[in-house]
């Protein structure tokens, strides 16, 4: 496990404070879901940029016929 030192605006950390005790989870734990969701959405986000290249580049031109009706 690595160890890390994030500098936080205060809101921030006030709010992330406020939704841990909440959820009665530590302040670490809201953190680590936060990442985990970030990086899910940074995958999905890139998946999703992928498969529309590859339909742009596949399809360019029933595209413009498209456009053109």
């Amino acid at each position: 496990m690595t160890t890390m030192s994030v500098r936080i605006p205060d809101h921030i950390a006030e709010g992330l404070k406020t939704a841990a005790d909440d959820l009665h989870i530590s302040v670490n734990a809201a953190v680590v879901q936060a990442i985990e969701q970030w990086q899910a959405a940074q995958g999905h986000r890139r998946r999703v940029d992928t498969a529309l290249a590859d339909i742009l580049g596949e399809d360019a031109a029933l595209l413009e016929r498209l456009s053109d009706a």
